[in-house]
């Protein structure tokens, strides 16, 4: 039996006796050595709580063991989970093992536990960092729930601590910075460990305004490029307090060129300077500019084997033959090309010399065609399947094009689209769509069918703004509510109307985010002069927050709100139209619709203003597999005049499972109802896939 470090000894020896002896008697050896058989890979040893993560961590080795047979991955796995455990406090482990043929066993004598007792920081008045700060440095990762427990002593972490602490203060402009730790090591039988820490930042560097060579002879436009570059990273006034710290050369170096060749001077050559005064502590920095010659574009010439035709590739540039030339224009158009979706690969060059010069654009085209099928449950619609077509060259001329159906035991839905990314030749995304819905309702049988228009403004990567008219038929079948506003209202309607609607969404992740925001609010005026038979006023309002409290540990917040007033003279919004609240992804201790008012037999009748709220903590427990806490809140009111004076807030207090899938986390959620009334239930149970929000 070896340990990791006496094995890996021999191993890296005998590797480069190998090598000496020549590559085809490794490659000859490597063949002639049959793989063992299957085997399992037990690990022995392991601290309470921690053989998941270590069998996690063991786990691609092991398989290539199985695969192959050698002892070097067993080897490797040891050195991995010795890592591991120093990192969870285990400063003395030591990981060894056994291979006997096609069986190996992973032997962990771990030691005791150490913990960081308070660190000792020791710093001089100049540092810019509080003895809290330079702490951080030292600690490692916290036990216990939510990582409220003690620091863990992590020995690589201490070690390395001093050499980080220079680097940000050098970073801050405090270039003689110096740091030392003294860190007594764990003691055999654990426990916290006292280190200190000891900084001196010296004095803090001032960046003194850059002087331009030759500035006198420069054109004006290159002089500012050249102030373009500066802004943010040098002063441009001598009053301007800013660190200097080594890397802010090459940074303004690279800054001038780019402002450069963005303004057509493509073959400037920039040399930046710094001279450092070690008695007054202030920074001078030389830029000589020979900016070249001026280049505009000649031609712009597609290099492609696809299909799409050149008048949409030339759509999506931002230079055209005659314009000066632009490095950020070309960057700006390799975007705009790879935001279509038709290109695997973007490139450009430059060809020629002089002042004007051929701009090359090189692409990949990838499939366009894509045919799907996406299954799905929900406690309420139940076992459903989505299936599809998508093109996003339609008429080889960058159009998105799909139709969708989407079949559930107690749904259908259907729609067809196409879609316009550069709408009038305009940076906005012009939309048709085409929608029929059938969907069993508690109460009643909704059947929707329209079409609406549809103009998008991307603002940036998380932000967007859409603005449309839609025309529909919307009919409520197979009433079972008995009420007089439900009577009086028209059961069946066309409905006509404009709609406004603001996106932000910067979430990590689409099915399980672990940071991010996510707002989606939307207006929506409907009126007899739009052609609508039915004439109201609609907001909704959907959104979202996650953050990690720990690696372990995201806390999520949802508030969901909506508001549907009648206008004009319009008495009764028509049960198909009113919001309900309650199921899988609403209030979780109700069944889907059931929270809100009801007729006199129990049937849900909707209302004109409903709102939900929760918050949720999700734990990733193994793998793929997390659990969660929630609590859940919301109402349903008949009226939308009662939106500021809700007396009825319903609860849901619950916990969940989830697995982690392709097509979205499969997801048990069980909640109760801590103040049931008369028909409703105590406890309710959810199955479906997807996150509640």
């Amino acid at each position: 039996m070896l340990s990791p470090l006496a094995h890996r000894l021999v191993r890296t020896t005998g590797r480069a006796l190998l090598l000496l002896a020549g590559a085809p008697a490794v490659l000859g050896a490597a063949l002639l050595e049959p793989p063992l058989g299957p085997s399992e890979v037990p690990i022995v040893g392991a601290p309470e709580g921690l053989l998941g993560d270590l069998e996690e961590v063991a786990a691609p080795y092991v398989e290539r063991f199985k695969t192959a047979g050698r002892a070097v991955y067993i080897d490797d796995a040891a050195y991995e989970l010795q890592l591991l455990l120093a990192e969870r406090g285990y400063a003395a482990a030591e990981v060894a093992y056994e291979v006997d043929g096609a069986s190996a066993r992973l032997l962990v004598s771990a030691g005791a536990r150490s913990t960081l007792g308070p660190v000792d920081v020791t710093a001089d008045p100049a540092c810019p960092l509080s003895g809290e700060d330079l702490a951080r440095y030292v600690s490692g990762p916290r036990t216990g729930l939510f990582g409220r427990g003690d620091v863990l002593y992590v020995k690589r972490r201490v070690e390395r601590s001093p050499r980080r602490v220079v680097v940000d203060l050098v970073a801050l402009g405090h270039l003689d910075a110096t740091a030392s730790v003294n860190d007594p090591g764990p003691r055999e039988e654990g426990g916290a460990v006292i280190v200190q820490l000891n900084v001196n930042a010296g004095p803090r560097y001032r960046l003194e305004p850059a002087e331009i060579l030759g500035e006198e002879t420069l054109e004006p436009e290159v002089l500012a490029a050249i102030r373009e570059a500066q802004r943010d990273i040098t002063p441009l006034r001598p009053d301007e307090d800013l660190p200097y710290e080594p890397r802010i050369p090459g940074r303004v170096r690279s800054s001038v060129l780019d402002a450069l060749a963005s303004h057509g001077y493509l073959d400037a050559e920039v040399r930046v300077e710094a001279d450092v005064d070690a008695e007054s502590h202030l920074v001078q920095m030389e830029i000589s500019v020979e900016p070249g010659p001026h280049v505009t574009i000649r031609e712009v010439r597609f290099e492609s084997d696809g299909r799409t035709r050149e008048s949409f590739l030339r759509s999506r540039l931002q230079l055209r033959p005659g314009d000066e030339f632009s490095t950020r224009d070309v960057r700006a158009s390799v975007r705009a090309l790879y935001r279509t979706g038709l290109f695997s690969e973007v490139r450009s060059r430059v060809e020629g010399d002089g002042n004007e010069r051929t701009l090359v654009v090189q692409l990949v085209e990838q499939e366009s065609l894509e045919v799907y099928f996406e299954p799905g449950f929900g406690s309420y619609e139940l076992f459903r399947g989505t299936v599809g077509a998508r093109d996003r060259n339609l008429f080889r001329s960058g159009i998105d094009g799909s139709a969708e159906v989407m079949l559930a035991v107690r749904a259908f839905r259907a729609s067809v689209r196409l879609s316009d990314p550069w709408f009038l030749n305009e940076q906005v995304i012009g939309d048709i769509q085409l929608d029929f819905e059938r969907r069993q309702e508690p109460s009643f049988l909704r059947e929707n069918r329209g079409i609406g228009a549809y103009v998008t403004k991307e603002w940036s990567g998380v932000m967007a703004t859409t603005f449309g008219y839609q025309f529909g038929r919307s009919e409520a079948k197979d009433v079972k509510v008995v009420d007089d506003d439900v009577a009086d209202a028209q059961n069946i309607v066309n409905v006509a109307g404009l709609t406004l609607s603001q996106r932000f969404d910067d979430r990590d992740a689409l099915f399980a985010p672990t940071r991010g925001l996510f707002v989606n609010a939307s207006v929506e005026l409907a009126a007899e002069g739009l052609g609508s038979e039915l004439e109201f006023f609609r907001g909704k309002l959907s959104s979202s927050w996650f953050r990690r409290l720990n690696p372990d540990t995201v806390l999520g917040l949802n508030l969901r709100a909506g508001l549907i007033a009648p206008a004009y003279d319009e008495e009764a919004i028509p049960i198909q139209e009113r919001f309900f609240a309650g199921g899988g992804n609403s209030v979780r201790s109700f069944q889907e619709s059931e929270l809100g008012p009801k007729d006199v037999n129990g049937e849900p009748l909707g209302g004109e203003v409903f709102s939900t709220a929760s918050i949720e903590l999700r734990y990733e427990m193994v793998g793929a597999l997390q659990s969660a806490a929630f609590v859940d809140a919301g109402f349903v009111e008949r009226q939308a005049a009662d939106f500021f004076d809700v007396d009825d807030v319903r609860l849901g207090i619950g916990v969940g499972l989830r697995y982690l899938l392709p097509i979205g986390p499969l997801r048990l959620d069980g909640a109760v109802n801590p103040d049931p009334r008369p028909g409703e239930d105590d406890w309710v149970i959810h199955f479906s896939i997807g996150m509640p929000f």
